[in-house]
């Protein structure tokens, strides 16, 4: 959450966007975990932190706990909730962060909150796709559907419908191969879904819809 404030205080000043803010917070964040991860195993000789590093760059479905299942369902209800509620100020937010202020919309709210809720759905999805990874469950599944269509509607309930394609189809991956992460094998299953409606995006004659 701290790495959220710190990306939505950077991606606000005018010499730096958002994706230079974000990389740049991403690998910092990251470098810093492995060294304080070294220190501490470093200082205590029995603590096994040194292994199982995997775990949290590529995830294991098969580890989740019970309550790590019910604060992923209770993060992503109050995330629905939220965006459900402020749909118009975020909207309108995101089609022009300027315009939206000077309409009176709480646009510094706005921008905070989404950098915070994105941040937790990060941090619920970690166990299941692992850090390294789990960009791509909040990136594939919009861009597989803005290749295909721009209408908001469409958009959300396509995406919603290829994440949950991906995200069984790489589970059932998983049963079946024990022996590989979670993370790749949902991944596996996204890009395929990507590169489909890409091609069928590049056929002539086609309606946009």
């Amino acid at each position: 959450l701290t790495m959220a404030l710190i990306i939505g205080w950077v991606s606000r000043r005018d010499r730096l966007n958002a994706d230079a803010a974000i990389g740049i917070v991403l690998v910092g964040s990251l470098a810093w975990g492995f060294v304080t991860l070294a220190i501490y195993s470093h200082r205590r000789m029995n603590a096994p932190a040194a292994s199982g590093w995997d775990f949290y760059l590529l995830g294991q479905v098969q580890n989740i706990s019970r309550q790590t299942m019910w604060a992923g369902v209770c993060v992503s209800a109050a995330v629905v909730v939220t965006l459900a509620v402020l749909a118009k100020e975020i909207l309108f937010y995101c089609m022009d962060p300027d315009l939206a202020e000077v309409s009176g919309v709480r646009a510094v709210f706005v921008h905070y909150l989404l950098m915070l809720m994105l941040a937790l759905m990060i941090v619920v999805s970690m166990r299941l796709a692992g850090f390294l990874l789990v960009t791509a469950l909040l990136v594939l599944p919009g861009a597989t559907t803005l290749v295909v269509s721009q209408r908001l509607k469409i958009v959300l309930a396509v995406a919603v419908t290829v994440s949950l394609l991906g995200i069984i189809c790489g589970l059932a991956l998983q049963a079946n191969f024990p022996y590989r992460d979670s993370g790749p094998a949902m991944v596996l299953a996204l890009v395929p879904q990507f590169a489909t409606a890409s091609g069928w995006s590049m056929l002539p004659n086609r309606a946009r819809a």
